[in-house]
């Protein structure tokens, strides 16, 4: 960040010093595999969570600031096998303009929407509205939306659109537990880096099955029916007792109903 120090600045000035003292004071461009033992000295890592990693970020960033192409020969090989490259007399530049070392964003995950079962099958549907890619489509059985996941771009456009917040980034793998209960084998696990929501099992509902979480309640607390069947349970509960819906003031008329 500009005008705030950070260990960052300190590496980019360690690897520009030693870059110019190489150039500089030494014939021996072998030398330049040092530079990462120089720079990050000793066993024990500093900034990331071993040594090795740290060496590995510095040996890119002192390729870069040779002029090198980032990782030609792979993260394992030495500077030193492509250093003709960075020994001329002039050199051009060579195109990506920016250049990201994989191994030091690691710990910025890709963008991807995760959305949760806050979802409330609004009639207006503004996540559909705003999707550029047409990725979101509504559930012909319980209204709420479903993202095809390979039409996805991770725009985030939904999450900023759906007043709800029904929709957040999820950032990391699944993992299920072996001999845990998770409702329904038959609903996929989202991968990371998609966006994903809450779909009222759907794939019980295709089938004419209530979702799980109206199946396992103890209390019997929720209902799922038809809006559109009067006679319905749920058009029948919502007739009859204090009912009411969240943001009505939104606009977005949502499926999804609360009662006393």
């Amino acid at each position: 960040m500009r005008g705030v120090h950070s260990a960052v600045d300190d590496i980019r000035r360690n690897v520009f010093t030693e870059v110019a003292r190489l150039a500089y004071e030494s014939d021996d461009y072998k030398q330049v595999d040092m530079i990462p033992y120089k720079i990050v000295p000793g066993e024990v890592a500093h900034h990331r969570h071993d040594v090795f990693l740290e060496r590995a970020i510095v040996s890119a960033r002192l390729k870069l600031a040779l002029g090198m192409d980032l990782d030609p020969n792979g993260p394992s090989a030495p500077i030193s096998a492509n250093i003709q490259d960075a020994a001329t007399d002039q050199k051009y530049f060579n195109e990506p303009l920016v250049n990201i070392i994989p191994y030091a964003c690691n710990a910025c995950p890709p963008k991807q929407v995760r959305i949760t079962d806050s979802c409330q099958g609004c009639i207006s549907h503004p996540c559909m509205n705003v999707c550029p890619k047409d990725a979101i489509q509504l559930d012909r059985y319980n209204g709420r939306s479903v993202i095809d996941q390979d039409k996805c771009r991770k725009c985030g456009k939904c999450v900023a659109a759906c007043p709800y917040n029904a929709r957040n980034f999820n950032w990391q793998t699944p993992v299920r537990v072996t001999g845990a209960n998770y409702g329904d084998a038959e609903v996929p696990v989202r991968p990371k880096g998609v966006a994903e929501k809450c779909t009222l099992c759907r794939e019980r509902t295709d089938r004419g099955e209530e979702p799980m979480c109206v199946v396992c309640c103890p209390a019997h607390a929720r209902i799922f029916g038809d809006l559109d069947d009067p006679d319905s349970e749920i058009s029948q509960t919502i007739l009859n007792r204090k009912a009411w819906t969240l943001l009505e003031n939104q606009g977005t008329r949502p499926s999804v109903h609360y009662f006393e």
